[in-house]
């Protein structure tokens, strides 16, 4: 059966279903509780049931349409040879940064099933849980981001690095960069293949990048993705970037079923100027801190701005750690009770 998510994803409905990006997180008591019990984030994603518990936590508590499984974009680095940990403060830092065409030697051919065999563990496990009626939402990184942090060696503000890579050796930014964007396609569509209906890109860092070096540096890698996945699987896909409303002209050339825009994007111009076209998101993720009658006012904006056409709601950006349940509790209620 094709969730009513899934219809809204494929334009076959234009009933409006919402999730939030970041829904699983620490603005949630039982998703701190749940990871007090591990010593380091990449364990608390390795753990199967850990991970499944912490998909379905946002959706048992607001009922949201979708559940996207709680992992992280960069779990497939190390099946390639990176040596990925999580540091308290730092967040993911690489020891062994990718930095030049010597660096090519050391990727390693990945063994997904395998590596991540505790991915498939977790989404069935979702699945079982999860009502038949919601969508199980699979992700991973654009190549883009991915690439970035195995360059970088970890959070980069401005992508120096990985932008001096491409402009000084692009052959060694291209071996890559193909690399990641084969892994990433290949993982994608296993998920589907493991029980994720929906198929999510986020390229988070692809608002870094002017037109013109977006579409040498990341859209060619993002298409190969998703060209790997539809070879496997009719899920439709979506695809994310933060900050990026500058790029959403090239988004939308790609194959993506659904473009995500964030909350800087003139909605009204975009679906005038892209009548075919279904979008994600746009209201600002700092409005769930308003009193209940801003939120809906703000909601109801979007929902009449969006009409009588396919549209899935969801923030300009992730959901930020300390923000009202309260909030989000408001903005989920208000597009539900348009439905009735």
């Amino acid at each position: 059966m094709t969730t009513f998510f899934a219809r809204a994803a494929l334009g076959k409905t234009t009933e409006k279903p919402v999730w939030l990006m970041r829904q699983a997180g620490r603005y949630l008591p039982e998703y701190r509780a749940l990871r007090k019990r591990f010593p380091d984030f990449i364990s608390f994603v390795r753990n199967a049931d850990a991970a499944a518990e912490a998909t379905l936590q946002p959706v048992n508590r607001f009922d949201m349409d979708a559940a996207i499984l709680f992992s992280d974009i960069l779990v497939t680095l190390p099946s390639m040879g990176f040596d990925l940990k999580f540091e308290s403060g730092k967040g993911p830092v690489i020891s062994n940064p990718f930095r030049d065409a010597s660096c090519a030697k050391n990727l390693r051919q990945v063994r997904l099933e395998n590596d991540l065999a505790y991915t498939k563990a977790a989404l069935q496990k979702v699945r079982a849980k999860l009502s038949s009626e919601k969508s199980l939402l699979g992700f991973v990184g654009g190549p883009l981001t991915i690439a970035s942090y195995a360059i970088e060696g970890g959070t980069s503000k401005d992508l120096h690095r990985t932008k001096s890579l491409f402009y000084n050796d692009s052959d060694a930014y291209a071996v890559l960069l193909n690399a990641v964007a084969e892994t990433t396609g290949k993982y994608l569509a296993l998920q589907a293949e493991w029980g994720a209906d929906v198929l999510v890109i986020m390229d988070s860092w692809a608002g870094h990048l002017n037109g013109d070096d977006y579409q040498k540096m990341a859209k060619p890698y993002t298409d190969k993705v998703v060209s790997i996945v539809r070879q496997q699987t009719d899920a439709p896909i979506i695809h994310y970037a933060n900050g990026a409303s500058h790029l959403v002209a090239d988004f939308i050339k790609s194959d993506f079923n659904v473009v995500g825009v964030d909350h800087r994007t003139d909605l009204a111009n975009l679906l005038d100027k892209n009548p075919g076209k279904i979008f994600q998101g746009n209201l600002d993720q700092t409005l769930l801190f308003a009193n209940p009658e801003i939120i809906r006012e703000r909601t109801q904006e979007i929902l009449k701005t969006v009409g009588n056409r396919p549209h899935i709601m969801n923030l300009g950006h992730g959901v930020l750690p300390d923000t009202p349940l309260d909030g989000v509790r408001t903005f989920v209620d208000t597009i539900h009770g348009n439905h009735l």
